[in-house]
Parts: C-alpha cells; structure tokens; sequence
C-alpha cells in the first residue's frame, strides 16, 4: 500500500473498508491538518457513480454534514479527501450501552430530522441520503451528531419512475429500495426511523424475530408518543408513513399530545362508572380547569415553536423567521422570538441585517443582554471593532459572555488599542482551561495590536494548522490576511518586517478558502483580489496572472452581493492595465448603474475615451464626448468627494483645448 496520496496526504491508518471504498485517516504533509481520504477503484467507480458523492457534498454546507476538500485520481483509483470526523459511530455507542435514554434520543431524532430536511429541501432537485443506520451516524466529542458516507445518496427528480440504482443497508433500507420504485423523502424516514428504533430499544433489524413490535413492549419505560412515532415511521408502505420530516417533527414537537390522549382514554374509563350528580360536577371543574389547561397548552405550544426554529436556524434560516413569527402572534410582548430572530440572521451571514434588526429589537427591549451579545457579534464580523466592544461589554453586565464572546471581545479590545483589556480577557480566557487553539489566536491578535507581526503571523499560522474548529479556521485565516495586507503597506517604503506579504496573502487565502469550504465568504474573496492586486504591483517575482486573478476575485465579490464603489473602479483599473478596454467600460457601466449619483464613472470613462482617441491618427480623433463625461462628471462631484480623478481629467482636457483639439 502505498504511504502517500497525490504526495501531498501520508496515510496514517486505514478508519474504515466497504464493498465500495476504503478510508483512510491522512496527514497533510505541511499543514499538519488531518484528513479523510476515500479511495475507490475506478471499476467500483465506474458502477456506483462515485462521483456523485462529490457533486452533492461540494455544494452543501451544513454543520452535520463534512466537507469535500480535495478530489484527484491515479490509473487504478479516484480519491475524495472530506473532513476527518472524531468520535464514534452510533453503532459503536450501541455495542458499548445496549440502548439509549429516550432524552437523548429525542435530541438526536430532531437533530437528524434538521439534518435530512436540508437535504430534502435543496434546489433544484431535493437530495435523498438513502443509507442512514447507525453505522453512518458518528457522534463527536462534543456531543454533536454528523452525518457520514453519502456514497449512494442521490437527487430525486420528480418526473424519474424509479432509481438508476437498487442499493441500501438491508434492515435499514426502506422496502422500496429493493424494488422498482422511485425512493423520495419518505425513503429516508424509513431508514430513520428503524435506527432510531434500534437506539431507543436496543433492538437490531438484524436480530430475529425481525418484524418490528411495538417499541413499548421491549422497553416499557418508553412513552406512548414515541411508541406511535417509531411505528408510524416504519410503515412498508410509504403513504401511511410521514410524508415530510417536518411532518415527522411536528409530531416529535408535540409528544406529548399521544401521552395526554391516553390518559384521557383511561381517566374516561373509570368515569363510567360514577353517579350522574359526580359526572356533571366533574364537567364543572373541567371547564374551569380548561381554563388553564389552554394557558398551558399555549406556553407548550410558544416554546415548541421555539425549540423549532432553533433546530431550522443553521439549514432553514427563512423556515426559522417564519417560525418565530408564529411564536411571536402568541406572545407578542415577550422577548425570546425578537432575540432569536437577531441570532438567525447572524447565523445566516446577513451581519447588516442582524445589526439593523437587532438595534429595532433593542429598542423595545433595551438592555437585553443577548441580543446585545448577537448585535456584538454582528458588528465584529463588519469590522466595526469600537462599537462591537461596547456592545459586549453592556451585554456583559446582564447576560454572561460564553468563551466565543470573550474570544471576539479580546479581539476588539486589540484593535481598538487596549492591549491591557485584550490580554486580561486573554488570562481569563486561559484560567478557564480554553482550547490552545483559542488562546494562541488571541495571542496573535495581541501580538498584532503591539506591532509584533512576525509574531502574529507565527500564532495565526500555528492555529491555521491545528484547529478542527470552523469558525476559528476562517478568524485566524482573516487575521493572517489582515496581518499581510498592513505589512504589504510598510513594504511601500521597505519597512515591512515580513518578505512579500501580498503574495503570502494571495497564497494564504487562496488554499484556505478551498480548504476550509469558504468559498461563499465575500470578505475573505474581498483580500484574496486586494492580495493578488498589491503582489501584482510590488512582487517583480509573481506571474502577470495575479492580476487577472484579482479581476476574478472582485468580480466574486460582487457576485456574492456585496456593493462598493471601490470594486468597481478597481476593476476598471485592472482592465485599462490589460488593455482590456470593453471590459473596462463594462465595469464602468456596472458601477454607474449601482452609483448613479457618484461621479467617478463618469471621471473614469472621461480618461478612457482620451486613450482610445490619443490610439487614432490625430486627424481622426474627436475628443467631445470625453469633453461630456468631464461635465457630466463635474455636475455630480460633491464637497466631500476625493475630486483626485476630477481633476486628472480636468488636466487632460486643458491639454486638449491648448492644443487646439477641442
């Protein structure tokens, strides 16, 4: 057996073999980073289509599912290199304890039910996974559940009769996957439920008899409402089980409805037999308690509605606004629906949008120290580290500051100059028993605010190569570049004590957001194109492609929604350096239909038109409508405009008129 994979990933040990694959724990040779790497013969590949566990895996991003980083082949196999997943599986956990609490099993049947309704509502086609069992469940060290093996997952077409391919886990496996029919969302309720049922009763489909009893008669201590949940979900034929899993979830939101219609049935049953004058007075008292009971029943109700939108909050973000909104009609005047809503659109990326909603949300309920915290959070991820830093402080004093709070804080506090604060929350932070990881990215950060750049850039990478954790990768990612984007301005005058930082930048960047899966980061996108733009223009050693590159990455940026002016104007200074000059005009274009009060378009085009016209014989060149863009341009400059360009092309066209062109 080979050692390496591609020269780049040593294998460390072989973490699991199949009829289809094997996977192998691997070591980046440099980074130190561990990895995931699935080999399958490209006979094997050739028949499961293996490549579509790629395809699907490449476009998903959700906290349950892992990440594909890498795909390469050789003659013989193809490679997919995902994240390495810690823990164990459930069918470990299962060999470990016969069974687990209906608690937790409660937990992990919403988990995985959040899980498979994201797949389930992926666009255009839904995503059905087909294979869960307990053996493709892991269950990390933090408690978290994550999905694994999409190798015969597939998307479901609504016109498509049946399935290009007959595969499963027999047991697990819904009925339909063994015949000619079209597996859907039903399928994977199926399979769901039986391994929920073999976690909840310690009963394996593989163990005879192999018909499913009730799940109550292996495991008295078991609820009725769960009893009716399992059976409804392993129903053969897929229309008498749950349709959705959100139908699924509703019914797991609600339990105990199935338990309160039981007891109703027996208390009905000793009641027969009491005197008509016991009866009516009973009536009496049900009806006053009725009363409360409705009261309750609306408490269980708001909180349930809650509890869902948290679970829809990572995958549905839309489902879970609009789950608030129902909580929200029940009590309007509470705080708790306002205050997770500002959470969702932090989660969601939407940092302005959380800013914008979580202020109005402040304003009704000043002071509330969470949504404080999310708002913090928020103006963090903008780069507004003064106002983020008081937010956390004020959200401090009435609601407690969990470890990634004071991480950021700490962060703040360095860029805003106080140093002593950031290296006290620092202390805190380390007397706590913090990650390392956590703590030397904080290091840096403090490093940072001091000057000490060699220093930072050592701690950022340092956390680059070690950290597993999502959010800390891309922090320590975004300080790193920020790091080089400063020193790239001291190498202007020879005074950066690092060697070429944009292009370490551009390097940096470019690896980290393909290995990290942060392609949909537009900050991230934002230095990358500044990075490969300044090593185009101060490293004599970079490719012209650095420039080009930089087009590219502005334009991601842009395609990511983000509006600036800057973009832009860069944009068209990159293409008038190419000589590229419809492109140029394009990006002009572009920019005047986002800014049409700005007058750099107009200064900019001004320009282009004089080098187009100044590339004419001089008896053909006409210089009147660069004459129109400098009016034009000169009618909307406002006092506080920089009036740089203005006057450029102001001198340009003096140049014109004294040589008698215009």
């Amino acid at each position: 057996m080979t050692t390496t994979f591609n020269d780049t990933y040593e294998i460390k040990s072989i973490i699991g073999r199949g009829g289809m694959s094997t996977v192998y724990l691997a070591e980046h040779k440099r980074l130190h980073t561990r990895w995931a790497v699935k080999e399958v013969h490209k006979r094997q590949a050739a028949r499961f289509d293996f490549l579509a566990e790629s395809n699907i895996l490449k476009k998903l991003q959700h906290p349950m599912l892992p990440r594909i980083v890498d795909i390469f082949e050789d003659p013989d196999s193809i490679y997919l290199v995902e994240d390495f997943v810690e823990g164990i599986t459930l069918e470990d956990l299962l060999k470990r304890q016969k069974r687990i609490d209906e608690a937790t099993g409660l937990q992990w049947f919403r988990d995985l039910c959040g899980v498979l309704g994201y797949l389930h509502r992926q666009q255009p086609h839904p995503i059905i996974y087909r294979d869960m069992k307990p053996s493709n469940v892991m269950l990390q060290p933090d408690g978290t559940l994550k999905l694994i093996d999409f190798g015969i997952a597939r998307e479901y077409k609504q016109d498509s009769s049946g399935d290009t391919t007959y595969i499963g886990t027999k047991g697990y496996a819904a009925p339909e996957q063994f015949g000619k029919a079209q597996t859907d969302a039903r399928t994977d309720i199926y399979s769901l439920g039986v391994t929920m049922y073999h976690l909840l009763t310690g009963k394996s489909p593989y163990e005879p008899p192999y018909q499913f009893v009730p799940a109550r008669q292996l495991v008295p201590e078991l609820s009725h409402g769960i009893e009716h949940i399992l059976d409804k979900c392993i129903q053969p034929e897929p229309e008498r089980r749950y349709q959705s899993v959100d139908e699924l979830l509703d019914d797991l939101d609600h339990i105990y409805r199935y338990d309160q219609a039981w007891k109703k049935v027996q208390t009905t049953k000793r009641v027969r037999v009491a005197v008509l004058a016991v009866m009516l007075a009973a009536s009496i008292g049900l009806m006053a308690g009725g009363q409360v009971l409705m009261a309750g029943e609306r408490e269980d109700q708001y909180n349930t509605l809650l509890a869902q939108a948290s679970d829809q909050a990572a995958a549905d973000p839309e489902g879970a606004v609009a789950t608030l909104g129902e909580a929200r009609d029940l009590f309007p005047d509470r705080p708790e629906s306002y205050r997770q809503e500002t959470y969702v659109r932090y989660l969601s990326g939407d940092y302005q949008g959380c800013v914008d909603y979580g202020e109005t949300v402040l304003e009704s309920f000043p002071g509330d120290g969470q949504t404080l915290l999310t708002v913090a959070s928020a103006y963090f991820e903008l780069g507004d580290y003064e106002t983020a830093a008081q937010d956390f402080y004020q959200g401090a004093q009435s609601f407690e500051m969990n470890a990634d709070h004071l991480r950021d804080y700490a962060v703040c506090l360095g860029r805003t100059g106080d140093v002593e604060g950031a290296e006290a929350v620092l202390a805190q932070l380390t007397g706590q028993g913090t990650d390392p990881d956590v703590t030397t990215y904080i290091q840096g950060e403090v490093d940072y605010a001091l000057g000490d750049y060699t220093g930072a850039e050592a701690e950022f990478l340092s956390v680059l190569n070690s950290t597993q954790d999502a959010g800390l990768q891309r922090r320590a990612l975004r300080s790193a570049a920020e790091l080089y984007r400063d020193c790239a301005a001291l190498a202007r005058t020879g005074a950066s004590p690092i060697a070429t930082p944009a292009t370490k930048s551009a390097e940096l960047l470019s690896w980290g957001i393909e290995t990290f899966g942060l392609r949909y980061d537009s900050t991230l996108w934002e230095l990358l194109a500044l990075a490969y733009f300044e090593a185009y223009h101060t490293d004599p050693d970079v490719s012209p492609e650095f420039l080009t590159r930089s087009a590219e990455c502005f334009n991601r940026v842009l395609e990511l929604g983000v509006v600036k002016d800057y973009l832009y104007s860069n944009l068209y200074t990159i293409y008038y350096e190419q000589g590229e000059y419809d492109l140029a005009e394009q990006a002009l274009q572009d920019y005047e239909a986002a800014f049409p009060q700005d007058y750099m378009p107009h200064a900019l085009r001004g320009m282009l038109l004089i080098t187009l016209e100044n590339e004419k014989p001089q008896a053909q060149r006409d210089y009147s409508q660069a004459l129109a863009e400098y009016e034009t341009a000169g009618g909307l400059i406002r006092g506080e405009d920089d009036a740089t360009y203005y006057q450029q092309l102001g001198s340009l066209i003096q140049q014109i008129y004294d040589n008698g062109w215009l």
